[in-house]
């Protein structure tokens, strides 16, 4: 059990230590970012299918309703997935037991919009205006067990920002949340 521990330690000071590695390159402009036509349908479909024994473990329902035809995303591959990555785990995180995490991507005229909407702890308004500052935690975000630094939204909204689109949230403390990102169609 020592060396588990300390395995998992250590997997999360690397974790740590690469989110900001990537912060830095992003805010000094110095992070390469590939664009290329992305399909947000086989990411969601390849993340619902990594995070299915999580999702599963805590008896969640995973929604997803991602029309088969929706158009391409312009983005880098690797980091629009961090992206969704970040925001439906923490959909599941911040979910009790037996809740619903449900994923959405509606076109538009020149954006896609990819969201993920959870029946979990919701944030406190006063804390809503801060959610995308770095190392900022919701006050309740620790009444849930979980670990986190803060950095994981403040890294979407310089992701998505640096795609050419913007994240929002909605929330109502107690009633879920729902996370959202716009980034352009490809062509």
């Amino acid at each position: 059990s020592y060396v588990q521990d300390a395995r998992a330690s250590a997997d999360r000071l690397i974790e740590l230590v690469n989110a900001l590695l990537d912060i830095s390159r992003l805010e000094s402009g110095k992070l390469q970012v590939s664009l290329e036509p992305v399909s947000l349908q086989k990411v969601t479909g390849d993340l619902g299918g990594e995070l299915a024994t999580l999702i599963r473990d805590k008896g969640h329902t995973l929604r997803v309703d991602v029309p088969a035809a929706a158009p391409a995303a312009l983005a880098d591959p690797q980091l629009i997935r961090q992206v969704m990555l970040n925001l439906l785990s923490n959909a599941i995180k911040y979910t009790p037991p037996g809740g619903t995490v449900a994923v959405s991507l509606t076109p538009g005229r020149t954006m896609l919009r990819w969201a993920v909407r959870d029946s979990g702890i919701g944030i406190p308004k006063a804390a809503q205006a801060r959610l995308f500052e770095k190392f900022f935690r919701a006050d309740n975000a620790h009444t849930v067990d979980t670990e986190g630094t803060g950095l994981g939204l403040y890294l979407v909204r310089l992701i998505v920002e640096r795609l050419g689109g913007e994240v929002t949230c909605e929330s109502e403390e107690g009633q879920g949340a729902e996370f959202a990102f716009t980034v352009p169609i490809a062509g």
